[in-house]
């Protein structure tokens, strides 16, 4: 019995003793789960992702304006610059505008009667002369009233020759005094319906020409139910309306025709500037298709109404344009001056050192010979060659003038990229 406790007592002897040994500490993962639950997971080798650094650098230089242009890209690009000064300027009214065909010089071309379509020839943008051929017709009225006349005047000849006949006889006491009158009554009758059948061609806009190839049958193979669209004035066709095959009616405008050697600029003045706007007084134009250049004109009208909507009144400058640059449509800026405007001395920019980039205006200024800043700018008055600026650039500063659409044409293009500058 003493044997089996000894044996007892050693076992837990030895039991006790393993349990009070330490067990080795387990790696921590405290830190790995953190990291997991942000995003960074390590790597094979046990580092860090530097996704999200990199991707900060990357959004902080996007909103760098700089463009650096490599000496090699620079060969054969002349670039100018001028210094941001102040000058002495007129004080303008400044007011957008649109350009518009001048109205007294657009024709709506119609058919005096209705037709098919049979060839349309003039398109879209064509210049052509008075009196040209826009497009071929077929008329059944036409037609008809064309062969009335012939027949009309067929009759007429015919009483014609009867009555002169009558009138022969009876002064030679030959024939009765009857049969002359009835002759005559008659000739008289067919006369008037001839008459009447000439002037129902002319109404529907046949000339004597045409009339007379009716009547000398030079029509050709042409049917008499055939005839010509002509324009009226000479011009370009700013708008078609017609297909072949189609019915055309006097209601109907197929062709406009306006004559783009002159065209209106169509201006807002607000309520608050009428005081200071004159007709005849001096307005200068800019349009985005040609940065740096001046159109001028003269206001010829200043409406006479309010729009309540808007409080703004329509003016009208009528501007020479011989080569055609000015396009119907055109989005324009003006400013309009007088006699009378007061001078300024205030920070200007030659108007070529302005872009347009987003519909915000821009300079490019030279921070040294291939390395410019694009600034957005906010401007003021215009006084030809140079603009007001009111913010975004200091004075001394150098911008870019000649070549500064080819900085915007870079600076463009590496955003459609997608690159940083």
């Amino acid at each position: 019995m003493n044997s089996s406790l000894w044996k007892v007592g050693l076992i837990m002897f030895v039991l006790s003793s393993g349990g009070c040994q330490e067990s080795p500490p387990a790696p921590s993962t405290e830190g790995t789960d953190s990291k997991q639950a942000q995003g960074h997971e390590p790597d094979e080798h046990g580092r860090e992702s530097d996704e999200h650094a990199e991707e900060g650098q990357h959004g902080s230089e996007g909103h760098s304006e700089d463009i650096t242009i490599a000496p090699e890209a620079l060969e054969g690009h002349t670039f100018q610059t001028a210094v941001v000064e102040r000058r002495l300027i007129r004080e303008g009214i400044q007011a957008t505008a649109n350009i518009k065909p001048n109205e007294y010089k657009l024709t709506h071309v119609s058919p005096r009667i209705e037709g098919k379509a049979v060839k349309v020839i003039a398109e879209l943008g064509d210049l052509v002369k008075r009196g040209q051929i826009l497009a071929q017709l077929d008329s059944i009225e036409l037609g008809s009233k064309k062969s009335a006349f012939r027949q009309a005047r067929t009759t007429m000849l015919v009483n014609k020759t009867n009555y002169e006949r009558e009138k022969r006889l009876f002064d030679q006491q030959i024939s009765s005094e009857k049969d002359y009158l009835d002759a005559q009554g008659a000739y008289q009758q067919n006369l008037a319906a001839y008459q009447a059948a000439f002037e129902a061609l002319e109404l529907v806009g046949l000339s004597h020409e045409d009339i007379q190839g009716i009547i000398q049958k030079k029509g050709g193979h042409h049917p008499l139910s055939s005839f010509s669209l002509t324009a009226p004035q000479a011009g370009t066709i700013i708008e078609r309306h017609i297909s072949p095959g189609e019915m055309v009616s006097p209601r109907d405008k197929p062709f406009t025709i306006a004559d783009l050697t002159s065209v209106w600029i169509l201006l807002d003045i607000y309520e608050k500037d009428l005081a200071s706007v004159r007709v005849k007084a001096d307005v200068r134009i800019t349009v985005d298709a040609y940065p740096g250049e001046t159109f001028r004109g003269a206001v010829v009208y200043l409406g006479n109404l309010v729009n309540p909507d808007t409080r703004t009144v329509e003016a009208r400058v009528e501007i020479p344009n011989p080569a055609g640059r000015l396009r119907p449509g055109m989005f324009a800026r003006s400013t309009i001056t007088s006699s009378g405007s007061k001078e300024k001395k205030v920070l200007v920019v030659p108007q070529d050192a302005i872009q347009r980039i987003e519909e915000q205006p821009v300079a490019f200024v030279e921070e040294q010979p291939g390395t410019y800043e694009k600034r957005t700018v906010t401007l003021g008055s215009e006084d030809h060659p140079y603009v007001e600026i009111l913010t975004g650039l200091k004075e001394g500063e150098r911008v870019v003038t000649n070549g500064s659409f080819y900085l915007k044409s870079v600076l463009l293009g590496e955003k459609l990229g997608g690159h940083s500058h």
